[in-house]
């Protein structure tokens, strides 16, 4: 399963918004779902910096983010 496909299921099962998702990432307003739109379609790659807050928040391993 690619990493754009395990965010989105695992946001869904974490009961999280795109928006919300994007907000606990730092991000404002509409800018922090269409963050999280771009990533989980898979047009912008997720910032390294992100990888650990996304570990923590979601439940999915680190190395996952690593291919």
């Amino acid at each position: 399963m690619m990493i754009n496909e395990e965010l989105k299921e695992a946001r869904i099962r974490n009961c999280l918004t795109q928006k919300r998702l994007g907000e606990l990432m730092g991000y404002k307003g509409r800018t922090a779902e269409v963050i999280v739109q771009r990533w989980e379609y898979g047009v912008a790659p997720i910032p390294l910096k992100h990888f650990r807050r996304l570990s923590e928040l979601l439940g999915i391993p680190l190395d996952h983010f690593i291919p």
